[in-house]
């Protein structure tokens, strides 16, 4: 049983260090220690994050015995999810930022709150006033696809990265022996299956409170190497909309315009790629195929035919004819936004490093006043430790950082403070958003550094610039990520330093004051309206389609409204993180396959 009088630093001090993420039960609803999504080696997890875990496992132990529930039932609660977050704000009582869990500092409050958490509140899969919950970044693959013949070391990349794909791990899911819940999809006989078409739809859609998504791709080349191919994505597409009967999903088309390169292409004269006249061909004819489906173009510049060294800027001649065609394609089918979602941070060995930084942006952005430009990660890289914005004189944009995303702004006198309007403080920059997918995820156990990462880019690239992604399939249902900013916000000391008198719940239009609704909230921009706008979305328009579609309806009937046992009534989701726990995993799937993203 938990002492309640012990403090945060207690239980990380009686933490051994000699715990790692297996030592931890993986079936708890906000699972915080270090993963991958492939795109990075997680760093071994710090004590603080065992200490959170080991309390949040012992709490949930006490109250699913209180309720007399087993464990497999209570771990899909809501009030499983809220105790995740009261373990965070014990754990690491945030100076600038927390989740609100600890409002009186008592037991007593925590306790009688839990036994009805979610029920009206921030942990249900039903959407809240004001939210459109847009995610631009979720991936998913094609079990059946051309590339398990063409390229089979890419599916022995799957299968040491996510447990749920492996012949070994991947089994039946459900609970384990000790009542560990095992597998991560529905037990499929071929363990890929569980990277899915129908994993995807089920996690976005059913088991978390997502209202739209944009499928994006992964970088490879051709098509039939690709884990999902166009005509792929373009099914997944017609599958979600057809059941929904509404537009909930769009999707991006890959773009390398350094495809046969045999170096870097740096800013300055440098050859033309092989095959660029070819890729910027094939971007009108996938517009031309696909024009009621895609929704723009993503690149990864750190990547390319040449390991390590032949990656390209977007401010090169090469990123300039790119940048052009997008916009032509736009003037040509102009249901195409001119949007750009692209790769900044983020680098395995593999990747082209200095590519990878965001150094780009500014000068592109500005160039290109016509590219909406979505920044895949804003440039963070794992130990970007999350503080204020460190100044022009110590800041780098060459570096895989989000100050180096600031930076790059400021350098080329493009930050949001240029584009405020009369009597406001904060502005907006015009074609830059700052993408949040695996970001949040890796900073939201530490209420400081979310605070910090919110509150720079809402004063640097602006509170409208700020989208939301989540990387999802490969974390698994997104649920635990929209809860955390359901519930962070600024503490008065948080709000004096960003000067943002009502934290999240300030309105997006001037956050010097309180939104007159909850559309208008800073939280819910974030969440999914500032990125509507990238999209030609209409938010509110959307949501009156989707409100009673079928999809809304499956997720109700089957989820919400189901009459039976608690277990018949829970959420299904599994509460599995299927991405890679330690660098090892991730570099043995490296030295395996020739592949990365």
């Amino acid at each position: 049983m938990i002492n309640w009088k012990r403090s945060g630093p207690d239980i990380v001090a009686s933490s051994p260090r000699r715990h790692s993420w297996a030592d931890m039960p993986e079936d708890l609803p906000v699972d915080i220690l270090p993963a991958s999504n492939e795109e990075y080696a997680p760093p071994p997890p710090s004590r603080e994050q065992i200490g959170i875990m080991r309390l949040a496992d012992e709490e949930t132990e006490r109250w699913r015995r209180r309720f007399n529930m087993s464990r497999s039932e209570f771990v899909r609660t809501t009030a499983a999810m809220a105790i995740g977050f009261w373990a965070i704000d014990v754990i690491r009582p945030g100076v600038f930022g927390n989740y609100g869990a600890l409002a009186h500092n008592t037991a007593t409050t925590n306790a009688c709150d839990l036994e009805w958490a979610g029920r009206h509140g921030l942990e249900t899969l039903r959407n809240l006033p004001g939210e459109f919950i847009f995610d631009v970044q979720s991936h998913h693959v094609d079990p059946h696809g051309m590339w398990r013949v063409t390229n089979p070391a890419i599916e022995a990349f799957f299968a040491a990265i996510w447990p749920q794909a492996s012949p070994v791990t991947g089994g039946k899911p459900g609970i384990g022996p000790g009542g560990h819940i095992r597998g991560g999809g529905a037990g499929e006989i071929d363990p890929i299956e569980n990277l899915s078409r129908f994993h995807y739809l089920k996690e976005l859609f059913l088991d978390s409170a997502t209202t739209a998504t944009v499928l994006s791709v992964v970088p490879t080349s051709p098509d039939t190497n690709n884990p999902l191919p166009i005509k792929e994505a373009v099914k997944t597409i017609d599958t979600v909309n057809h059941l929904a009967h509404s537009r909930r999903s769009v999707m991006h088309a890959f773009v390398m315009p350094n495809r046969g390169s045999t170096g870097t292409i740096n800013p300055g004269p440098h050859p033309r790629p092989l095959y660029l006249t070819e890729e910027l061909d094939l971007m009108m004819e996938r517009a031309r195929l696909y024009r009621d489906k895609l929704r723009g173009w993503k690149t990864y510049c750190a990547w390319g035919d040449v390991p390590y060294a032949s990656g390209w800027f977007l401010d090169s001649d090469v990123g300039a004819e790119f940048l052009h065609q997008v916009k032509k394609v736009s003037e040509k089918y102009p249901e195409i936004p001119p949007v750009v979602a692209t790769h900044k941070g983020f680098a395995l060995p593999g990747f082209d490093q200095r590519a990878a930084t965001p150094r780009d942006i500014g000068p592109a952005a500005k160039a290109h006043p016509h590219v909406r430009f979505l920044v895949y990660h804003s440039g963070y890289d794992i130990g970007d430790t999350q503080r204020a914005y460190r100044g022009d004189a110590k800041a780098r944009s060459n570096t895989n950082t989000v100050d180096g995303l600031i930076k790059s702004l400021r350098e080329n006198h493009y930050e949001a403070a240029r584009f405020r309007k009369k009597g406001q403080h904060f502005g907006n920059v015009p074609n830059v958003w700052a993408e949040l997918g695996s970001v949040w995820r890796s900073v939201m156990d530490d209420p400081d550094q979310a605070a910090h990462l919110l509150g720079k880019l809402i004063t640097y690239v602006g509170p409208k610039r700020i989208a939301w992604g989540t990387d999802s399939l490969w974390y698994g249902s997104p649920q635990k990520e929209i809860v955390a900013l359901r519930r962070f916000d600024f503490t008065e000391r948080g709000r004096e330093l960003y000067k943002l008198p009502h934290g999240l719940e300030g309105d997006v239009e001037n956050p010097l004051r309180k939104a007159p609704h909850p559309s208008r909230t800073i939280r819910n921009a974030i969440l999914g309206r500032n990125a509507a706008h990238a999209y030609n979305f209409d938010p509110d328009h959307r949501v009156h389609q989707i409100h009673c579609d079928q999809v809304q309806k499956l997720r109700d009937q089957g989820y919400l409204q189901r009459q039976g046992t608690l277990t018949e009534s829970a959420p299904l989701r599994m509460n599995q993180i299927p991405g890679p726990r330690t660098r090892r995993e991730v570099l043995k799937s490296l030295t395996e396959s020739p592949w990365s993203p």
